[in-house]
């Protein structure tokens, strides 16, 4: 029997008009029912909010863990990447390559003229049209263009 239930029946062993009750024994029963039902479900609900916490802190404990992995993949990858030096590596198990790419490096930010420049709240500078004009040959003062390779690994 549910609450609601019960919270009926409590009010059928008692006399509309005059208050009085018609089967105390009942009435005595369903009151014990009703807080058992009100216990039980006060333990459900504490009992549910300490899983809730517990799979709370498993999330952050993982987190913490994954990111502790992605980390030692990051350093493992510069490592290959200073081991390697740019030179390609296959074996049946792993293949690595090289991409080349090139990026902006801004040495003062100060020097950047003001059409390489976005304002927003703060100043910022638009690296892709840095990169764009240095790739055009125009001159960009307090910024180089670094051509790298980026290791792949597969």
């Amino acid at each position: 029997m549910n609450l609601y239930d019960i919270n009926r029946a409590i009010t059928e062993c008692v006399d509309a008009e005059t208050g009085e009750v018609i089967d105390f024994e009942r009435l005595e029963q369903l009151a014990l029912d009703r807080q058992t039902k009100v216990d039980n479900l006060a333990c459900w609900f504490k009992e549910l909010n300490a899983e809730a916490a517990a799979i709370d802190f498993e999330m952050k404990k993982l987190a913490e863990r994954r990111e502790a992995k992605k980390n030692k993949a990051d350093s493992v990858k510069i490592y290959l990447s200073e081991i390697l030096a740019g030179a390609k590596f296959e074996t049946a198990r792993n293949r690595i390559t090289w991409l080349p790419s090139d990026e902006v490096h801004i040495l003062d930010a100060a020097l950047i003229p003001g059409a390489y420049k976005k304002e927003v709240t703060d100043v910022k500078i638009s690296k892709t049209d840095i990169k764009a004009a240095i790739k055009a040959g125009v001159d960009v003062d307090g910024a180089e263009l670094i051509y790298k390779n980026n290791i792949q690994i597969k």
